[in-house]
C-alpha cells in the first residue's frame, strides 16, 4: 500500500523547498501525494455584503472593489504554485496518476484546515514548511506550522527548514 502524503503550499518561496525535499526523499514508485493550499480570506472578508452602490460611500467604491479583487489574485497565485509543485514531483519520476491537487477556500483557519484534511484523509505523512515568523508574529498569532504540529493526531509531521 503506498504511502499517503499531504503537502501543505502556500505560495512563499519555502514551499517549493518543501517539494523539492519531498521530491528526493520518498519512493516515487510507492507513494501518493496530495499537494494542498488553502485560500485564506482577504481583508476584505465580510465585505460581501455591500452590494447596493448606496452600502458603501462613492470614495470607497474603488478600494473595495479592489479589496474584492485579492482574493482572486492569490487563488490564481496559489495555482501556478500548485502546478509548478505538480511538475517538480512528476520530474523526480512520481506518476500523475500518483498526484493529485487540491485548492481550497479557508472555512476554519488554514492551520485547523490542513490538520482536518490530514485526518480526515488518513495520511501517513503530512509536509509542510517554516516559514520562520519574527517572535512578536510567533507571540501574538503562532505561526501555522506550529499550530499543525501541536494539533496534527496519528501521522507523522514534517516541518521542512528554508534550505
Amino acid at each position: 500500500m503506498p504511502t499517503k502524503i499531504l503537502l501543505a503550499l502556500d505560495e512563499s518561496t519555502y514551499s517549493m523547498n518543501v517539494v523539492k525535499y519531498v521530491a528526493r526523499t520518498v519512493n516515487p514508485k510507492d507513494v501518493h501525494i496530495t499537494i494542498l493550499s488553502i485560500v485564506p480570506e482577504t481583508s476584505a472578508a465580510g465585505l460581501n455584503n455591500l452590494t447596493s452602490a448606496h452600502a458603501v460611500h462613492p470614495l470607497f467604491q474603488t478600494q473595495l472593489q479592489t479589496l474584492k479583487g485579492e482574493k482572486e489574485q492569490r487563488r490564481k497565485l496559489l495555482e501556478f504554485v500548485l502546478n509548478t509543485a505538480k511538475n517538480i514531483l512528476l520530474e523526480s519520476g512520481i506518476p500523475e496518476k500518483n498526484i493529485s491537487v487540491q485548492l481550497r477556500d479557508k472555512k476554519i483557519g488554514v492551520a485547523r484546515d490542513i490538520i482536518m484534511e490530514a485526518q480526515e484523509g488518513h495520511y501517513d505523512t503530512l509536509v509542510l514548511g517554516r516559514r520562520g515568523v519574527s517572535g512578536v508574529e510567533k507571540f501574538l498569532f503562532g505561526s501555522i506550522s506550529n499550530k499543525v504540529l501541536n494539533a496534527v493526531q496519528d501521522c507523522t509531521v514534517w516541518i521542512v527548514d528554508q534550505q
